[in-house]
């Protein structure tokens, strides 16, 4: 894994499909923008990703909120063959200014425990994370964040993604499908998302047979769309409806303190230009 692996800076767009299948939607791309193969000879990958929060959901109300910085903690592995990989890609993954940017380290699963509950484990991660630029750094920040907030694994999602990229990487397509999401405080429950979902990751201008895809097959671009966010409406709190994404005023607050903690640590690390909120 290279160092344009762990840190990531592009503008992205997101499609809910509930018209169209995996299928017609994979064998549209195929004819302008190459399948991406994961490992080996595979071109799906299975993945499953753990989110974090306060128990009181504060990244979750940010989100309603639709603060210009806001950010999640996010624990992901890959599974093949039924296989699962025995370490995450723990990611920040942080939205600025309408930029989204992302960093991320190796932790072996083994240590997952000791690393939520905030144990030192730098030399360990220094072992796993060889030869990758900046994954201690982004370490030491996830953990500091982790401490600050009192972030707790609130939800597990699991779906079926393939990936399309050109080889100078400035377009890439990722569709997600089989979604199925899992609580994890409280009572044990799960809910599944009948829906498949396009994200475009483009660096610079969109090409035109883009463009063409989108109106051929009426994409609808979603202003606000979050795995994360129909995964906790489904499951803590149905009463706001799978795909409602919008603040009520009740829900509506001023930006929390821990918030404004947050920040700052994080504008440090990326270098961030200042962001009201």
């Amino acid at each position: 894994m290279s160092k344009n692996e762990l840190t990531f800076k592009r503008k992205e767009k997101k499609y809910l499909i509930l018209e169209h299948s995996f299928d017609e939607i994979k064998d549209e791309l195929v004819n302008h923008i190459p399948v991406y193969i994961f490992k080996g000879d595979k071109a799906a990958s299975g993945i499953e990703t753990t989110y974090l929060d306060t128990k009181d959901f504060l990244l979750f109300s940010e989100y309603l909120n639709q603060r210009k910085f806001r950010y999640k903690i996010r624990l992901r592995r890959y599974i093949n063959e039924n296989q699962i990989e025995e370490v995450f890609l723990v990611e920040l993954k942080v939205k600025a200014n309408s930029i989204s940017l992302k960093r991320r380290f190796v932790l072996p699963a083994d240590l997952l425990k000791r690393f939520l509950e905030g144990a030192d484990i730098k030399a360990e991660i220094k072992e796993a994370n060889q030869g990758l630029a900046g994954a201690l750094k982004t370490y030491k920040l996830i953990s500091r964040l982790i401490k600050l907030n009192g972030f707790v694994p609130v939800l597990r999602s699991s779906y079926e993604r393939m990936a399309f990229q050109k080889k100078t990487r400035k377009v890439r397509i990722t569709v997600d499908h089989n979604i199925r999401h899992e609580k994890l405080l409280g009572t044990a429950k799960t809910a599944t998302l009948d829906a498949v979902i396009l994200e475009s990751k483009i660096s610079g201008k969109s090409p035109k047979w883009y463009k063409k895809m989108v109106n051929q097959l009426s994409l609808l671009k979603q202003t606000r769309f979050s795995k994360f966010a129909t995964g906790l409406n489904s499951l803590y709190f149905p009463d706001r409806g799978k795909y409602n994404f919008d603040c009520s005023k009740e829900e509506e607050r001023e930006t929390p303190d821990l918030v404004r903690a947050s920040y700052e640590l994080i504008k440090k690390a990326f270098k961030l230009e200042e962001c009201d909120f």
